[in-house]
């Protein structure tokens, strides 16, 4: 009987770290991407669903962050460009901005000020006081308006990064550029001596 019971313990206890281990997801990984927006020449992935943090996590490691959204016509792109990827109806869309470092403070991960948002009515709302992550609604609920959340997941839900990737000037290109500008100097000072 002793015997039984530490096997039934035993089988139990394998029983909890098995379903546990099913509920630790991995890093989110490209889902689609990459996808050039032609309005500003940057590079676009959405990530498969996962926490904000982790999301950013992974954009970062991708060479960029999590999206910013500079005006209207990207915020049209990126949620027509991957809010119903799949066929969902009910994927949020993590972008970079969030108030982790100060409540209410809203800011860009990649730096970038705060020029444009879309908040949806009476948000951002800091509700339960965890708030701090930003994403859009899915296409079941609005057109792409911004909510503050926790960082996730969401039971029903798919929660998704869009991660953006801005080109890097060519050596080449910077190496011209810093000779134009080492010209017009010149120039300038002939000027000046005249």
């Amino acid at each position: 009987m002793k015997h039984w019971k530490r096997s039934q313990r035993f089988l139990f206890v394998m029983s909890i770290l098995a379903l546990c281990a099913i509920r630790v997801e991995a890093d989110p990984v490209v889902i689609s991407g990459p996808i050039v927006n032609p309005g500003n020449g940057h590079t676009y992935y959405l990530l498969s669903p996962d926490t904000w943090t982790a999301s950013q996590a992974a954009a970062v490691s991708l060479g960029g962050n999590l999206v910013t959204i500079n005006d209207a016509a990207e915020q049209t792109w990126v949620f027509g460009t991957f809010a119903g990827f799949g066929g969902a109806t009910n994927r949020f869309l993590w972008i970079g901005l969030n108030d982790v470092a100060a409540e209410g403070t809203f800011v860009w991960v990649s730096g970038e000020p705060l020029g444009f948002t879309n908040w949806a009515n009476n948000e951002p709302s800091n509700t339960n006081g965890d708030e701090n992550y930003v994403g859009m609604y899915p296409i079941l609920f609005s057109t792409g308006e911004w909510n503050d959340f926790n960082s996730g997941p969401f039971d029903g839900f798919i929660s998704s990064g869009v991660v953006e990737i801005a080109p890097v000037p060519e050596p080449a290109t910077l190496v011209l550029a810093l000779s134009g500008l080492a010209g017009l100097a010149g120039i300038i000072r002939r000027r000046r001596d005249l």
